[in-house]
């Protein structure tokens, strides 16, 4: 999806407005879905790491 938006941007239609605010919107969902996945990543690392210290010798 980056990738698309990417070279949306970088080419020289990109100058008019109609083709620059799609690849823009294309671009920033991408960005938004990429946070979202790292964050969901990084809140389960969290829980699991919680709850494994929470209880010492079951695991």
């Amino acid at each position: 999806m980056q990738m698309r938006a990417l070279s949306l941007l970088l080419d020289t239609k990109c100058l008019q407005r109609r083709i620059y605010e799609r690849a823009n919107r294309i671009f920033m969902a991408g960005l938004i879905f990429t946070a979202c996945g790292v964050g969901m990543a990084i809140l389960l690392d969290f829980f699991d790491i919680a709850t494994r210290s929470a209880l010492p010798g079951t695991g």
